[in-house]
């Protein structure tokens, strides 16, 4: 019987090309764009779920509650490691990682692995099989190397590693590592990812910090007994952090911080691993809000829900021409259930062919979305079972919702009042003129958060910085050996276009490498508790990156003492409370500072944060991770590639490429970046939608009034008044739904802002111009039918039944 019922419905469809068409397009375009959207959203919530122990895992940060507001650290110190396993309950396994991209060789081959430094623990926490070797005995000495199937086929070829000798360039010394162990690749849904592990007492300054209590620089992951709950887990933390870090917690009481919920000045949280790639507290997390990829869903809900009232509209609008094949039917006896099903088998005919489309359609598209979004989907996903059935079951849930209704109402008419050719479904312009809103109001809601993202990101481009951004080129280094960094320095110093060049721990952005951090630093200065951002640096920054010096001098070569002296902002100024800061002394981190200098303040950071304390200091030991050289050229992408061929030239396996100051401060917004491009996506494919299903609304609409048309005309009305005669409900329809969107739209960009230590404000205007453009796009959408209908000849309309 159902084969009969589609049978029909090809055959009512094939007649009704027009609406079927565009049915199906629409449909094809939201299907497309919520499956695209859809994987996205499950790319990002299927992160570590092969890590078998994920429910178990965790990472810890600390809150500090300060005098200005939480401060959050995710870093802990050595001994911290030691201290879990002994003292707090549950605790079976705990790592500290470390490391960077090494320089590794083997023979005459070398390579840049990503070395990650870890405990023994590690290899027994993570779930990453073991290709060759044991995971409790990999790690066991401080010599042993484990090795990623991928990154031992680049050092071996086809001979087995096992055994053999490698070299890792650690602070400028070739240390022997002996490879104990072969890992399977990292999965791509890994937050955790490395190429070789070593033990974590390799680390460049392990002699330095391994009993020291009050430097922070890695971060700490233990895995807990399956008993033990993450609430447990927090409180038995609270003791350890009374207990070592006493003085922390004095210092935070004495600067009048403001205690959490439970009087707790200072805490140490949690993160499971399970939620460790959306957490913005997390080492190994993206940056990506946890917020992203719900709106992903929720932007395919509302693109499909679109695609859903159109179909709706024009089937219970379509229904209107078809009175006498349902009266027909009813007076042969047809129960309403089976009208229902025949109506709804038209509605899962058009829906399974939008479907094929729809698949078709995101095959061409995926390499572009992912391009565009930075993204890497692959139809892969499809190989998990459970992404199919929801793939199915929100198919069918589709059909339900979009033919389910119309089926209804169509089959619950009136059975005299069909045969009469009176066909009224009541209620039905007035759920049309619901869904007509509904779906304006989406795309007018899409189109106001565009324009504020575009706005704000126009803003932060356009903000000064208080540094050089368009001159100055970053240069990531990372673990290169001190000769290469001799090399380039010197071959850029015989550069025309090179003006000057200095060198830091942390970058400024987020460079092409990826990575961004800081270093805060904590002392005490004439009993007042102090926080600053400490960056070591080389001489000339200041000159270079074209910092303001407000009081003192910047570094020098002639002042030996330089080493012991520092330059500091204007708010690390503020904290150390005195009107003439240049000459004093203080004490931080065991060693005794001078201040020489004091910058004007600039925005080291993203202009989400307000500008913090900053203290600059010269250290002939610390590896600077990043060069800056001022270019004074006319042709920036040729001098670009001219630095970035000498680096290349000097460290042919070098990772990361040099970039402009300005790419990286883009970097650091290019998750609004993406949201700016997904709303206007959005917006766009709802309003082409919306569009599509009021363009032939429109058509049965001017059909059914063409004899009030033609009457009006004989008595005289004028084209233009008809126009707008027949144009002006939908114009109310599109008013409507601009001005319901505007307060929710406003709601939510305001709080986004509120993400900004500096942001634009939002303008009336703004929604002013949202609400032009939707009458406009209404109002061109309807007029060419609405002008058909009053240019056709009122004879002919006159003679319409």
């Amino acid at each position: 019987m159902f084969t009969s019922y589609l049978r029909i419905a090809w055959r009512n469809l094939w007649k009704q090309k027009v609406f079927a068409a565009v049915n199906v397009a629409g449909m094809s375009i939201a299907i497309c764009a919520a499956l695209l959207l859809s994987l996205t959203a499950y790319k990002e919530w299927s992160y570590d779920d092969f890590q078998q122990k994920r429910d178990h895992i965790y990472q810890l940060y600390r809150e500090d509650h300060r005098t200005n507001g939480t401060h959050i650290s995710k870093s802990f110190s050595e001994p911290m490691a030691g201290v879990l396993r002994k003292e707090v309950p549950g605790v079976k396994h705990v790592t500290r990682i470390g490391g960077d991209n090494l320089f590794v060789r083997y023979k005459d081959k070398s390579i840049y692995l990503d070395v990650q430094m870890t405990d023994p623990d590690y290899l027994q926490m993570f779930s990453f099989p073991l290709q060759k070797g044991n995971a409790h005995t990999a790690l066991d000495r401080l010599d042993q190397l484990v090795l990623t199937q991928g990154a031992a086929a680049s050092l071996f070829s086809q001979d087995d590693p096992i055994g053999k000798t490698v070299e890792i360039n650690i602070g400028d010394q070739w240390k022997p590592f002996v490879v104990s162990a072969v890992a399977d690749n990292i999965p791509d849904n890994s937050s955790i990812s490395f190429e070789a592990l070593i033990r974590f007492e390799n680390v460049e300054d392990y002699a330095a910090i391994r009993n020291d209590w009050h430097t922070s620089s890695y971060p700490v992951m233990l895995e807990v007994a399956p008993a033990v709950s993450m609430a447990t887990l927090r409180k038995d933390l609270v003791p350890v952090a009374h207990k070592y870090m006493g003085d922390l917690i004095k210092d935070l009481t004495g600067m009048g911080g403001t205690p959490d919920e439970d009087g707790e000045f200072l805490r140490i949280r949690t993160i499971p691993l399970k939620d460790l790639h959306l957490s913005p507290y997390s080492v190994f997390g993206t940056g990506l809000n946890p917020f992203y990829p719900w709106m992903m869903l929720m932007l395919a809900c509302l693109i499909t829900g679109i695609a859903c009232v159109n179909f709706i509209n024009l089937s219970i609008a379509r229904s209107f021409t078809r009175g006498s094949e349902i009266g027909l039917r009813k007076a042969l006896g047809a129960m309403d259930r089976q009208l229902m099903l025949q109506f709804w088998s038209e509605a899962f005919l058009l829906c399974f062919i939008s479907l094929l489309l729809s698949l078709l359609l995101a095959t061409l598209l995926l390499p572009y979305y992912n391009a565009t979004f930075k993204h890497d989907l692959s139809f892969r996903l499809f190989q998990n079972g459970w992404l199919i059935l929801g793939t199915a079951a929100t198919f069918f849930g589709i059909t339900l919702l979009a033919g389910g209704y119309p089926a209804w109402k169509i089959a619950r008419v009136n059975i005299i009042q069909v045969l009469k050719g009176k066909l009224n479904l009541s209620g039905s312009g007035g759920v049309r003129n619901g869904l007509i809103v509904f779906q304006f109001m989406v795309a007018a809601l899409l189109i106001s958060c565009t324009v504020i993202i575009w706005q704000q990101l126009n803003f932060i481009r356009a903000t000064p910085l208080g540094y050089n951004t368009t001159q100055v080129i970053s240069i990531p280094v990372g673990n290169a050996p001190q000769q290469a960094l001799t090399a380039i320095r010197n071959r850029l110093a015989s550069e025309p276009s090179v003006e000057s060049i200095t060198a830091s721990t942390l970058n400024l952005g987020i460079g092409k490498d990826g990575s961004s951090g800081n270093w805060t630093l904590g002392f005490d200065y004439k009993g007042n508790h102090v926080n600053t951002q400490a960056m070591v640096v080389d001489y000339d920054y200041a000159k270079t990156l074209g910092l303001t010096l407000l009081a003192g001098r910047d570094f020098s070569r002639q002042y030996g003492a330089d080493t012991t002296g520092v330059v500091i902002n204007e708010q690390m100024a503020k904290q150390l409370g005195e009107k003439d800061p240049l000459n004093i002394v203080y004490n931080a981190n065991g060693n005794d500072y001078h201040v020489i200098g004091v910058v004007k303040d600039y925005h080291f950071e993203s202009l989400r944060k307000k500008i913090e304390p900053l203290m600059l200091s010269i250290s002939a030991s610390a590896r600077k991770s990043y060069l800056f050289v001022k270019v004074n050229t006319n042709h920036p992408a040729a001098t670009m590639d001219r630095i970035s061929a000498i680096w290349k030239e000097i460290d042919p396996l070098t990772k990361s490429d040099p970039s402009f100051l300005d790419e990286n401060t883009d970097r650091l917004y290019r998750q609004e970046a993406r949201f700016s491009k997904i709303f206007m996506s959005g917006a766009v494919l709802a309003i082409l939608i919306s569009c599509m299903g009021l363009f032939a609304i429109a058509v049965l609409v001017m059909a059914q009034r063409r004899k009030e048309v033609g009457i009006r005309k004989v008595l005289g009305a004028s084209v233009s008044s008809i126009v707008m005669l027949l144009s002006k409900d939908f114009l109310k329809l599109v008013l409507i739904a601009v001005l319901a969107a505007t307060p929710v739209s406003w709601y939510l960009m305001q709080r986004w802002l509120n993400g900004f230590a500096l942001h634009v404000e939002i303008q009336w205007w703004m929604f002013a111009g949202v609400c032009g453009l939707a009458v406009l796009i209404a109002l061109a959408t309807t007029s060419l039918q609405a002008v058909k209908a009053a240019l056709a000849n009122p004879v002919e309309s006159l003679k319409v039944d």
